[in-house]
């Protein structure tokens, strides 16, 4: 089917071909999966993997935790 879209606002024809650019797809490639994605049809968008839990590390026990504390005091008379 072809399709003719008139008065399209120069910032969406401008984001459309910036993403069928950066993602090496014909612009009507982007148009075709831009429209899909806004009305909801079409193959379901991949799920991004979060992996932010591994930045923050494992849970750490009370006596780490602790020990860290301790490690971490000042002793005023090191610094006179």
């Amino acid at each position: 089917m072809t399709l003719t879209i008139e008065n399209l606002p120069t910032e969406i024809e401008r984001a459309l071909r910036e993403r069928a650019s950066t993602e090496h797809k014909s612009l009507d490639a982007a148009v075709i999966e831009a429209l899909a994605r806004g009305l909801g049809v079409g193959p379901a968008p991949e799920k991004k993997r979060d992996l932010s839990f591994l930045a923050q590390g494992p849970p750490l026990e009370p006596e780490v935790i602790r020990a860290l504390e301790e490690q971490r005091r000042i002793d005023p008379e090191l610094w006179q």
